[in-house]
């Protein structure tokens, strides 16, 4: 199984570990009694570039290299990788194919649509009117691209698609932007979330409550916490601890994220390195 993602180009996503967690799901699949019968399981790494047209390139040595592919996480080159996996016959499972492309018959999708929970999210609460904002990575970029033609799509108007960097005056050019459009009610942040380090999101957020649109006035919410299991209970995240601007941004801030029935992922993560699944250096709470 090939597992396909920016892993060498962004360094958020690179704490995801992506040998470790791969050897540990192979490990557990060939101890499984029905899911081992007849097959060894094994992965294999695959680097996606962040840069979209190198990505579509890089696909090209999945033939020889896999069987099955999970990723890649550029919603273009998902595009892509859904056609050539269908034309070599081999699974593809990917969350981040966004529309309905015509010849991915060997597509599966692991997880509820991200744009059509978000869309679920904003008609409950009567929010019709979005704006997307990405941060400039070819990666991101794609993600609200697609974003803002998938709800479209279902019927909400995306008046405002735009990017801001790590820079104040990109966020607030971006910001103004939004303020300008008329009837914006939700801000849809395609962007590493702060709670992990993403640097364009709290200066996206703090330049927010310095134009005053922290008050309830807009709902802020992360694309990137409705494709995992973002922790949640009994945590505390120390970016809010220390940054009192950020702190007061992010009541305006609405999280969307995957439920973990019995345990967190980070609970998880810690009994697999009590059992030696993991290697003893990895904390939990920076993966």
């Amino acid at each position: 199984v090939g597992v396909m993602g920016p892993w060498t180009c962004d360094t958020i996503l690179a704490r995801a570990f992506p040998e470790v967690a791969s050897r540990l799901a192979v490990t557990r699949l060939n101890r499984h009694p029905t899911l081992s019968q007849s097959y060894w399981w094994d992965a294999v790494i695959l680097p996606e570039s962040c840069r979209t047209p190198q990505g579509v390139t890089g696909l090209l040595t999945v033939e020889r290299s896999s069987t099955a592919l999970v990723g890649p996480l550029n919603p273009a080159t998902c595009g892509a990788a859904g056609l050539l996996t269908a034309a070599w016959n081999k699974p593809l499972v990917a969350w981040t194919c966004l529309g309905d492309i015509e010849g991915l018959v060997t597509l599966v999708n692991p997880m509820p649509e991200p744009s059509e929970v978000l869309h679920d999210v904003l008609r409950y609460f009567r929010w019709a009117h979005v704006a997307v904002i990405s941060s400039p990575e070819d990666l991101w970029r794609e993600v609200g691209l697609g974003l803002a033609q998938e709800l479209r799509t279902l019927g909400l108007p995306v008046t405002v698609v735009t990017t801001a960097g790590t820079r104040e005056e990109e966020a607030g050019e971006a910001l103004r932007k939004v303020k300008k459009a008329d009837g914006v009610r939700v801000v849809v942040m395609c962007m590493h979330s702060v709670l992990l380090g993403g640097e364009e999101q709290r200066v996206l957020l703090e330049k927010a409550e310095d134009m005053g649109m922290t008050d309830g006035t807009y709902v802020f919410v992360p694309y990137d916490t409705l494709t995992f299991p973002l922790p949640y209970r009994r945590v505390t995240y120390p970016v809010l601890a220390t940054n009192t601007k950020l702190r007061l941004a992010y009541d305006a801030v609405l999280t969307i994220t995957m439920d973990s029935d019995n345990e967190t992922f980070r609970e998880v993560l810690q009994r697999a390195k009590e059992s030696f699944e993991v290697p003893a250096h990895i904390d939990p709470a920076q993966v």
